[in-house]
């Protein structure tokens, strides 16, 4: 079952949920219990590189993900 980012609409806390797409109307907030859920659009987590599909290395040099010196990245080391 895919995560997915929801933002409430009475208190604005956000949460995430691990749902089925037909499991949606039981949803409450984490924090209000309000069932005014808003789904976000969540960014990917992997790159497209010439090679295809490649996912992101985690604990880089500066411990953030990605590899030092990469576009993108945290640091340049």
């Amino acid at each position: 079952m895919p995560i997915y980012e929801y933002q409430c609409m009475k208190c604005g806390t956000r949460s995430e949920f691990l749902v089925r797409s037909s499991d949606t109307d039981d949803l409450r907030c984490k924090d209000c219990g309000s069932a005014e859920l808003y789904k976000l659009m969540s960014a990917p987590n992997f790159s497209l590189s010439s090679s295809g599909p490649t996912v992101p290395e985690s604990g880089g040099c500066c411990g953030a993900p990605g590899s030092c010196g990469s576009p993108g990245s945290c640091c340049s080391h």
